[in-house]
């Protein structure tokens, strides 16, 4: 009977395989069920996922707290390799894309790595004595078998089967059986059956193993040659094996991305195709990178957007950096801002935000999009937050002599110096804002 129980704080499960392709289990409750193979193999499976995770934690909080961010990183990766916490995590939750994924390779459709060909061919290879070993065994085996049922006496042997299926056949096929049993016949069966069983098995491992070298291939044709010298059809899979793995071996060399020649990368990023030179690839990447960008930029932008929220967005998606430098503009070039005092910086400032926060909302508005009037507005937007970040930025670089005067310029680079997150910054923010709270409190 299946049984569970308690075994150290941790519920111990078996189960009673049928014959049938039904098993019987204990479930978390200890309730027994008989179901489907399939059923037992998924719940088995879940109930190694639970713990491996808390295997996982459990020595996280012991062996992983103090580690620092790359010791951590490595202790994570051997942790689970050593617990096979990807392959069971595969087996409870992605069953079918693992299965598709060793179909692909098994099949041909997608080529194994040349690192996961060359690990199958050295087990294939060693596959190689425990093969030859099987063949002498059964091929002895098989001789045997002959030699008994030739040699034995006839002594007991019960002559044709009567017809029908009555007490006399029954009789005839018992007398049969101890006649078998007596001379020896059955038992060299038994063997020569157990052994050819065995060979079977080697030969369907050998059939599945992608080949690599001339000695995996060599072995694969010889496990075909020995099917045809005896009038056997071949293993499953052993004829698509061997094509694939001939096609594969005098394939040409797989060409290393990660490693261009001097002055060239590997363009596309994403799936390359060939070595280009370097400006040429960044100069691609960019421009796909800034498609991507603005793309995404359409999608979660709407006239009902808020404008502080298109600068938030337009600051995750980078697009400030990705957008190529544009002409010279005559808007940047009216304002000489190292000859404008305080006041002007402050107005300056405060106006082109609230122009720019105009010209994206109207950028967004359907008239406006996908369109010369969308993109004029956008690029007037981006102008208007040019003069507004400049004027900031001359403000940021100014020491004002008087109180007031430096009142203005701390409200105004407060947010500009929070959002850069620069230390040096923050820390020389955060001394001139104690030096004048200070000075406001002589007051």
């Amino acid at each position: 009977m299946a049984q569970a129980g308690l075994a150290g704080g941790v519920l111990a499960v078996s189960g009673i395989d049928h014959r049938d392709g039904t098993v019987s289990y204990a479930d978390a409750t200890g309730k027994v069920s008989r179901r489907p193979m399939a059923h037992w193999v998924g719940f088995n499976a879940m109930q190694m996922h639970a713990h491996v995770q808390g295997e996982i934690g459990r020595r996280r909080i012991i062996e992983a707290n103090p580690l620092s961010g790359d010791e951590h990183e490595a202790w994570e990766a051997r942790i689970r390799r050593e617990l096979r916490a990807d392959a069971i995590h595969a087996l409870t939750f992605r069953h079918d894309r693992a299965f598709e994924a060793a179909q692909a390779i098994r099949t041909g459709i997608e080529p194994a790595t040349s690192a996961l060909r060359r690990r199958s061919d050295d087990e294939l290879v060693a596959l190689v004595p425990a093969w030859e070993e099987a063949v002498d065994l059964y091929q002895r085996l098989s001789d045997e078998e002959s030699l008994i049922g030739e040699t034995a006496s006839e002594d007991g042997w019960p002559g044709p089967a009567p017809a029908g299926a009555g007490p006399e056949w029954r009789a005839w096929f018992q007398q049969k059986e101890d006649w078998r049993e007596r001379t020896g016949v059955a038992s060299a069966e038994e063997a020569s059956g157990e052994a050819g069983t065995a060979l079977f098995k080697i030969e369907e491992r050998i059939a599945d193993l992608p080949a690599a070298s001339l000695a995996g291939l060599r072995l694969k044709a010889r496990v075909a040659q020995r099917s045809d010298d005896i009038d056997v059809e071949w293993v499953f899979g052993l004829g698509q094996g061997l094509v694939r793995d001939i096609l594969a071996f005098t394939a040409p060399t797989a060409v290393d991305w990660y490693d261009p020649p001097p002055g060239f990368m590997a363009s596309p990023a994403l799936e390359p195709s060939s070595f280009v030179p370097v400006a040429d690839g960044i100069a691609r990447d960019l421009a796909r990178l800034r498609g991507a960008a603005w793309a995404e930029f359409h999608r979660r932008v709407s006239p009902e957007t808020t404008v502080e929220d298109i600068r938030r967005i337009r600051r995750e998606l980078h697009l400030d950096t990705l957008s190529p430098s544009p002409a010279k503009s005559n808007i940047v070039d009216q304002v000489d801002f190292a000859s404008t005092n305080i006041e002007e910086l402050r107005a300056i400032h405060e106006r082109m935000r609230e122009l720019s926060s105009v010209a994206y909302a109207m950028s967004c508005m359907e008239c406006c999009a996908e369109n010369a009037a969308g993109r004029l507005l956008h690029w007037l937007a981006d102008e208007l937050t040019t003069v507004e970040g400049k004027a900031a930025a001359e403000m940021q670089s100014r020491r004002p002599a008087t109180f007031w005067d430096r009142k203005i310029r701390l409200g105004l680079v407060a947010e500009r110096i929070i959002e850069n997150g620069d230390d040096a910054e923050t820390a020389g923010f955060i001394q001139d804002l104690a030096a004048w709270a200070a000075e406001q409190a002589r007051r």
